[in-house]
């Protein structure tokens, strides 16, 4: 019997099979591929609050199995389409789908 973590990584592969938008070359933040092929879902127009002026703002983020990125850079990016994407920092991190804000 498949206990819940394997039926949380289940989920997550069936969400992003049907979800992605295209397959991501993940990056070291000196460049350096760590991982070929990750299925991400990019997100532009993405609504967040900026903390100190209490403005919303608009962001792109993108969305990858966490465990598809060992080890995690935080100064890495994702290359998708030719578009290379620098993380910028978290949006959320529920331990398997992690949400980064990106830039190009």
């Amino acid at each position: 019997m498949a206990g819940f973590g394997d039926l949380v990584d289940d989920m997550d592969v069936m969400i992003m099979s049907s979800l992605n938008d295209g397959l991501a070359d993940y990056l070291t933040g000196s460049g350096a591929v760590l991982a070929e092929g990750v299925e991400v879902m990019l997100d532009k127009d993405v609504e967040r609050v900026d903390i100190v002026s209490g403005m919303v703002d608009r962001a792109v983020t993108i969305s990858v199995r966490k465990s598809l990125l060992q080890p995690l850079d935080l100064k890495g990016a994702f290359v998708l389409d030719g578009k290379t994407w620098h993380i910028g920092g978290i949006a959320e991190d529920d331990g398997h789908l992690i949400t980064f804000y990106v830039v190009p």
